[in-house]
């Protein structure tokens, strides 16, 4: 339980960032990786039975998005709350959070989608570029040659920056906000826990 509330309020500030800037400070992880201790606490004391099953759990899952983070596929701040998704002691923490975020997800997909923003690449001024965050970039356009940046969303948009071309064009696509997904995901799991299995919410350390 109180793991769970300290991973959500990282998860609530990480949702709220990601939303209006579409960047996350790695300071808002401090409270689920105090959550993160205090289920390491409670099986260190006993507390918790199933031990194994957690690590494994965590090790698969954080190793996956380890892995997507490292060859550039998410950013670091999606990597993270995947990890911390599976850091919550309940049994069957992946699924329900990950599955609630999913539906969260194909809706502001599809509404993006059909006003215009999600459909492939599109091309926009540079200005425009570097005042919205929402854009992944897939190559600067400047005096008719076309330069591809990196794929890697990790260091893409710093290319750009680097680029110093100030009337230039950026090939872009839509960059969609992970990680508020997966917050309102786990805030949907968390809720439901309390609502509809409230002995299993106050029995998780």
């Amino acid at each position: 339980m109180y793991a769970q509330i300290l991973i959500a309020v990282s998860f609530a500030a990480a949702a709220y960032q990601d939303v209006r800037d579409r960047a996350v400070s790695d300071l808002v992880w401090l409270p689920a990786v105090a959550g993160f201790g205090y289920v390491l606490y409670s099986f260190y004391v006993g507390a918790v039975p199933d031990f194994w099953f957690y690590f494994v759990k965590l090790a698969l899952i954080g190793g996956v998005a380890l892995g997507f983070t490292f060859f550039g596929y998410v950013g670091q701040a999606d990597g993270i709350a995947i990890a911390l998704v599976a850091a919550d002691p309940y049994m069957l923490s992946p699924l329900l959070p990950l599955l609630a975020a999913a539906v969260v997800a194909l809706g502001h997909i599809g509404y993006e989608f059909g006003v215009g923003n999600a459909r492939g690449t599109k091309t926009i001024p540079m200005a425009q570029f570097l005042k919205e965050q929402r854009w992944i970039p897939k190559a600067v356009v400047s005096g008719g040659t076309r330069t591809e940046v990196s794929s890697d969303v990790n260091v893409a948009r710093d290319e750009v920056e680097a680029s110093g071309s100030p009337d230039a064009s950026v090939e872009v696509k839509y960059g969609v906000p992970t990680v508020a997904y997966l917050g309102i995901g786990y805030a949907a799991y968390v809720v439901y826990l309390i609502a509809f299995s409230h002995a299993a919410f106050v029995s998780i350390p």
